[in-house]
């Protein structure tokens, strides 16, 4: 079956590309028929986002044909609980040195997403890639950052996945997004992890991913009220960052499940 690409961004102060102030984003695959009803959950996310009301709304919506969508299996799920801010960033390096990432370089990235990535500080609309051994950022466009795009769950899926992490308390839209994201991103060739915490200032946890330690969520990352937030994909032996950029935006469907789906926190 054929799927649309249905895209949102949105930002205040005009469109990001004017210098506008990234706001909400979306990203879905869907069939026809889920079309508008995608495209008005979308436009009501970005009208009604806790970071303001925007004043620029774009969304896209592009035929995507089924033989260019690749299927992934989702990355196995667990939680890393943690008393505190400092205690969570200190779990996330830890994570990072298990895939070979050395501390220094991890702490830049927490450093980067903690103090605000954009130029001039703040949060950015896309990702910061930076060279797992040096550290070094390696975006075309340090203001903009990279996107993911074109990926979603298949239904059937999605509510497998739901149901076997639903007494976990994470059966919700925000974290299925988040794993389908990251599941995409390391799966991506030359991406060793990613490390991610949300702009949204009512929400304060993130996640490390990566193939070897699955999606790994952090419950507190950042402080209550903070809008300073952003994501870091820690790469490898890049030697073409368009064509990177690229892969990023090749469509794929998580259609498949891990066995187990989530390892629980006292198996962790």
């Amino acid at each position: 079956m054929d799927l649309y690409s249905v895209r949102m961004r949105a930002a205040e102060g005009g469109a990001h590309e004017k210098g506008g102030n990234h706001i909400s984003g979306g990203e879905r695959l869907v069939p026809f028929a889920k079309v508008e009803e995608t495209v008005q959950a979308l436009v009501k996310r970005a009208l009604t986002h806790e970071l303001g009301r925007p004043d620029f709304l774009n969304v896209t919506v592009e035929l995507v044909p089924a033989a260019s969508v690749c299927g992934v299996t989702a990355l196995v799920g667990s939680k890393r609980m943690v008393g505190s801010i400092e205690e969570g960033r200190t779990v996330a390096v830890e994570l990072l040195g298990k895939v070979g990432i050395s501390e220094a370089v991890a702490r830049r990235a927490v450093e980067l997403i903690a103090g605000g990535p954009a130029p001039g500080g703040g949060a950015m609309r896309g990702a910061m890639i930076l060279d797992a051994d040096t550290g070094e950022r390696l975006e075309l466009d340090q203001a903009r950052g990279v996107r993911v795009s074109q990926i979603d769950w298949h239904p059937e899926t999605l509510a497998g996945w739901q149901e076997a992490v639903r007494e976990y308390g994470i059966a919700n839209e925000r974290i299925a997004e988040a794993m389908a994201l990251a599941t995409k991103v390391v799966n991506t060739a030359g991406v060793v992890a990613e490390l991610c915490w949300s702009d949204d200032p009512s929400y304060v946890a993130g996640y490390v991913a990566a193939k070897e330690l699955g999606y790994v969520r952090i419950p507190h990352l950042k402080e209550l009220g903070s809008a300073l937030g952003g994501r870091v994909y820690f790469v490898r032996g890049l030697g073409d960052v368009e064509a990177f950029y690229a892969a990023l935006q090749r469509p794929m469907l998580v259609d498949g499940l891990p066995t187990p789906v989530y390892v629980s926190e006292g198996r962790a």
